[in-house]
């Protein structure tokens, strides 16, 4: 999990050079969503995989 957590970070980060550096909005609103999705995949995959230990135990 730590390591999808830095490689979307990294990925993010070096999107948002690129794109402030030539001027493009759309890569700087993609690299906003990377780095949205990096702090938050965690806690998606925790509570995805409690619903379905919940969901085999009923």
């Amino acid at each position: 999990m730590l390591v999808l957590q830095v490689l979307l970070l990294a990925i993010g980060l070096v999107i948002l050079v690129i794109g402030y550096r030539k001027h493009h909005r759309n890569l700087m609103l993609a690299a906003a969503l990377v780095l949205l999705l990096a702090g938050s995949v965690s806690e998606v995959v925790s509570g995805f995989n409690q619903s379905r230990a919940a969901h085999r135990a009923s």
